[in-house]
């Protein structure tokens, strides 16, 4: 039996995906004839180096020829090798990637393809990976060339805007606009300019009166929502003429930043006015809550709000009061009715109180909160530190013994402060091979697995994906059983994440590349455990990861940071798609992990917020956020995603700890105060295990 792929290729550190990542729709239009004119180069460079592009057999084993022969069938798709392509193509019929090849094929020639042959080959393939874009890809091109009774008999039910208004287009052009109307107005009203494939469309709209006066204030409450001034102003054309004076003096006030908003109150009250105002109140809101209640308090008597208006702005500035820590806060909060005080909303009133350490305040806030959101660790926690520290509740405190008990992040500081050790429960995985051995003979499995050996990285995500998608939840532990028998260590861990089954540390928390990342760490003076927790927080251990910020490898490190972190420090830069490589990603990964901590005096609940937020997003909630406990400091940042990640790196160092070195040391030993650099609770902890009912008598 063949390696995992990820062991074959440890040594060698070489890139596992050989085509560049693309998102479907891109892969899809790329054309089989790129790069024509370096075809012979490219393709024989490719051929001399398969070895190098594609993961290569285990030792002693012979190479599948069905595999070989499909990877070069692929390259020469890729090199425009059409004669290549075709000829190997059909000699792999029986293959089980035969598919791939008749997709790259179909979709070099979606044109010029028969309907029902494309159709035949979407439909049977309609749980394939590539069968979305192709379709998408497909149903385009019979658009352009207005082939539209194809194209009405393949779209039903599409949801991609551009096709939706071809559609639409379609049934203009052949008379069949029987309930069009409804349709054209869902794909008019919305708070954005729509693609150009939907200008036809409007304009029938327009033409058929489909654009009402109410139909068109929709809209531009839509865009005013959205800030899209530009669209608010084209808008104008579609009201009446005397009402377009109000949208000018909206633009004037808006551009001024709300500065002169009270004096629309000379305004007359109606519909239109009221809608203008509470838009440009909760947009003022978001930038400055203070100053949008002062405007909203001289408004308010000349219009006749509907209460559930008006609570929608008190809500609004009472929340963003909140998040900015504003001392009018409190005051803000009590305008909102109780029965109107959302979870979002008492979430960050808590924080505000948390911010300003109102200890009875807060308790009482957690305890309005609905029971699936005070019952959450993060607020059990910081309800026990409310009692405790407003002396409703004397040491020790049953709350944080309960925590205690678990290896997360709030378990942890709990732990800390209780002094006990770390409960740290692991499940050992006790899953036959004749279970891994089902899941491993499933057809999708299968695909995920060969197109993995075949060098397609990116496929091979797409098609596990689906495949553990469509499995019972019970059966997700197998898959990641599977993933973990092929070293596929990303796969793994997603399945166990949606599985529940959190306690398979060794699956979760993988050692994988110890001795690259060990090295690096010493390196740059580094813990290895922190920069294990940050890479499984980055990419979960994905070698070729790529974001939408344009984030790539296992360190999650744009191209402008990379190249510049390895000029700053003399290290090798081959262009940013090192950076999807185990060698190339590293070094710079953990160069610019130092450089953040010499920045930030040593502190990593700094470095990891830089990290994921980015300095100037730092040094504003340095600024603004309450100096002292890091805890209270990383509680209040506005950001969610900051908030959930520096506590997730920080568990996840404290797991990587124990997975290396059986001890740890204190999560609150990495978490120095933000002014003071001062650590409350040094040293390391044991990890044990134990029951919950030990946990809590161990505190008594």
């Amino acid at each position: 039996m063949d390696l995992p792929c990820s062991l074959r290729l440890h040594k060698l550190v070489l890139p596992m995906n050989p085509v560049k990542k693309l998102s479907l729709i891109s892969i899809v239009q790329t054309s089989i004839t790129q790069a024509i004119g370096k075809r012979q180069l490219g393709y024989c460079l490719c051929v001399l180096l398969s070895a190098w592009c594609c993961p290569v057999a285990a030792e002693g084993s012979a190479p599948d020829p069905a595999l070989e022969q499909f990877r070069i069938a692929w390259n020469a798709a890729r090199q425009g090798d059409h004669d290549t392509f075709r000829q190997i193509k059909d000699s792999l019929q029986d293959y089980i990637l035969f598919p791939y090849l008749q997709y790259e094929d179909y979709r070099n020639r979606r044109s010029s393809v028969p309907v029902d042959e494309m159709a035949a080959f979407l439909s049977n393939h309609r749980d394939w990976a590539f069968e979305p874009g192709l379709r998408i890809a497909w149903l385009r091109s019979l658009a352009r060339k207005g082939r539209w009774a194809d194209l009405l008999a393949n779209s039903r039910g599409v949801t991609d805007t551009a096709l939706r208004c071809q559609r639409a287009r379609g049934r203009i052009i052949l008379g069949k606009t029987d309930g069009l109307l409804s349709e054209a107005q869902s794909l008019w009203a919305v708070g954005k300019s729509q693609p150009d494939e939907c200008d036809p469309v409007f304009a029938w709209l327009v033409s058929s009166g489909g654009v009402t006066e109410s139909l068109a204030w929709e809209r531009i409450r839509l865009a005013m929502e959205a800030n899209k001034r530009s669209l608010v102003m084209y808008l104008a054309r579609y009201v009446p003429e005397d009402q377009r004076r109000w949208l000018e003096s909206w633009n004037q006030y808006r551009r001024a930043g709300y500065a002169r908003l009270e004096q629309a109150r000379k305004w007359p009250d109606n519909e239109i006015t009221r809608m203008i105002l509470t838009t440009s109140l909760q947009r003022l809101a978001r930038k400055d809550a203070t100053r949008a209640a002062a405007k909203f308090a001289k408004l308010e008597g000349h219009f006749s709000w509907e209460e559930a208006t008006k609570i929608a702005v008190l809500r609004d500035i009472a929340l963003h009061s909140a998040v900015a820590l504003e001392d009018d806060t409190p005051l803000h909060m009590s305008r909102v009715p109780a029965v109107h005080r959302d979870s979002q909303l008492l979430e960050w009133w808590a924080r505000f109180l948390l911010s300003r350490q109102d200890w009875p305040a807060l308790a009482e806030v957690i305890a309005q909160m609905p029971g699936e959101i005070s019952n959450d660790d993060r607020w059990r926690y910081w309800l026990a530190q409310a009692e405790l520290r407003s002396g409703q509740v004397k040491p020790p405190s049953e709350l944080l013994q309960e925590l205690a008990g678990k290896a997360n992040y709030y378990g942890f500081l709990a732990a800390d402060e209780m002094g006990l050790d770390y409960n740290i429960c692991p499940l050992q995985p006790d899953i036959k091979d004749a279970e891994i051995d089902r899941i491993a003979g499933l057809a999708d499995f299968q695909r995920g697995l060969e197109l993995r050996r075949a060098g397609l990285h990116d496929w091979a995500i797409r098609e596990w994906s689906l495949a553990a998608a469509r499995l019972p939840s019970a059966d997700l532990k197998i898959a990641a059983a599977l993933a973990h028998r092929e070293g596929w260590y990303d796969r793994a861990i997603f399945a166990l994440g949606n599985s529940g089954d959190l306690r398979f540390y060794e699956w979760r928390f993988p050692l994988a590349w110890e001795m690259e990342i060990k090295r690096e760490a010493t390196a740059n003076d580094l813990d290895p455990a922190w920069v294990y927790g940050t890479i499984r927080s980055e990419s979960a251990m994905v070698e070729t990861a790529q974001s939408s910020a344009n984030a790539m490898g296992l360190m999650q490190i744009t191209p402008a940071t990379g190249k510049r972190v390895a000029r700053k420090h003399g290290l090798a830069w081959r262009g940013s798609r090192q950076l999807k490589t185990v060698a190339g990603n590293l070094p710079i990964g953990t160069a610019y992990m130092r450089d953040l901590l010499q920045d930030y005096d040593d502190n990593p609940v700094l470095v990891s917020g830089s990290y994921n937020a980015g300095p100037n997003a730092v040094s504003r909630w340095l600024d603004s956020r309450p100096a002292g406990e890091a805890a209270i400091w990383v509680e209040t940042l506005p950001y969610f995603e900051t908030r959930d990640y520096i506590p997730r790196v920080l568990a996840f160092t404290t797991l990587y700890d124990w997975r290396l070195d059986g001890t740890v040391k204190r999560i609150s030993g990495r978490m120095p105060h933000i002014d003071s650099g001062k650590i409350s609770v040094t040293g390391f902890a044991d990890v044990v295990c134990r029951s919950q009912l030990q946990t809590a008598a161990m505190g008594k």
